[in-house]
Formats: C-alpha cells, sequence, structure tokens
C-alpha cells in the first residue's frame, strides 16, 4: 500500500477515535440543544468562512432535505450562501459584515447559530456571533483549535475541538461530525 495513504488514513482514525473520547459528550449536548431548539419552532443558522463554507452549506441542506431517510423539514440555513449578497458586499469592501448582514435577514426569534473555524479569527465570523450573542441566541463552535480558538469566548454555548489544525483533516471531521449531529437530531426528533 502507498505509504502517504496509510499514514493519511492513520492520522484520520486517530483523530476519530480522539474526537469520540474527547468531544463525544459535548457533541451529545449540542445535539440535545439542536433538537430542542427544532422541537419549538427554532432553526439552525450554520456559519463558515473559506473552504468551510460549503461544508456549513452541505450541513444546512442535510437538515432541510435528509441525510438517511425522508422526514419533516428541519429548518437550517448556511449564512453567507446568497452569492449575489457576497458579490455586492464584496465589491462595496464589506465582506466582514456579510454573515451578519444574512443572519438580520433571517428574522427569527429562536435560533441557534453553528459556527464552523478553522481557529483563525475571521472579522465575519466574529461579527455574527457577537449579533447572536448580543441577541441572546445560543452560539455553538466547532474548532480546529477548541477553546483556544479566538471566537470561543464568554457566551458561547459549546467550543467543540477537532483537534487537529490541519485543514484536511479538519475537513473529514467536520464532514463526520456534521453528519453525526444530524443523525443524532433525527434520532431525538423521529425516533430511527
Amino acid at each position: 500500500m502507498n505509504q502517504q495513504i496509510a499514514e493519511a488514513s492513520s492520522q484520520a482514525v486517530q483523530l476519530f477515535e480522539q474526537f469520540n473520547r474527547q468531544q463525544a459528550g459535548e457533541l451529545s449536548r449540542l445535539a440535545q440543544k439542536l433538537s430542542s431548539t427544532f422541537a419549538s419552532g427554532g432553526q439552525l443558522l450554520v456559519a463558515g468562512c473559506g473552504s468551510l463554507q460549503p461544508l456549513a452549506q452541505l450541513l444546512a441542506s442535510h437538515f432541510s432535505f435528509k441525510l438517511g431517510f425522508d422526514r419533516p423539514v428541519l429548518p437550517a440555513v448556511a449564512l453567507g450562501s446568497d452569492p449575489v449578497l457576497a458579490a455586492a458586499m464584496g465589491q462595496a469592501d464589506q465582506s466582514e459584515q456579510l454573515l451578519a448582514r444574512h443572519y438580520r435577514t433571517q428574522n427569527s426569534a429562536q435560533h441557534l447559530l453553528l459556527l464552523f473555524s478553522d481557529g483563525s479569527d475571521v472579522a465575519a465570523l466574529r461579527a455574527v456571533r457577537d449579533e447572536a450573542l448580543d441577541n441572546g441566541q445560543p452560539v455553538a463552535l466547532i474548532s480546529s483549535r477548541g477553546e483556544a480558538d479566538p471566537l470561543c469566548r464568554e457566551g458561547v454555548d459549546l467550543c467543540l475541538d477537532l483537534g487537529t489544525e490541519s485543514l484536511t483533516r479538519s475537513h473529514e471531521l467536520i464532514l463526520f461530525v456534521g453528519h453525526l449531529l444530524c443523525e443524532l437530531v433525527e434520532a431525538e426528533l423521529f425516533g430511527v
């Protein structure tokens, strides 16, 4: 077997096992909080920047449509996914306000904001986090740096640590965590 393939596979397995040992309780708490949000008529707002934005969109689509079986809609929106708004705000040199501006359009009385972070201090994520906290809404963070992430500040309900700063491994783990989160919520709400 190619050594690079073997090493990448080994790294991924170790990260998944480490995440399970260290973060399973926090992920369960997030799933319960999100299930309660959906059950009381709220919605999930997901945000990520750069290469994490498509992962946010994928997770939102799994909740809005389905992951493994047909079920009612679980309202989820990936903030920043409006390409026309993104282009207009970029042209006006206001990209750091894109997520917060999209957040304001949701006009939701109850939601949970889930942030995906690579551990860097991204102004757009900071702005939407602060707006959600100012509105008294729960905020959760999935980050490659956990509580050391600049986005994990007082008021953030959960800071899940991916345990790696490798962008590639972070992407793999975020996909796993997102799918597992959806499965846990589906099981809680629909008994499957």
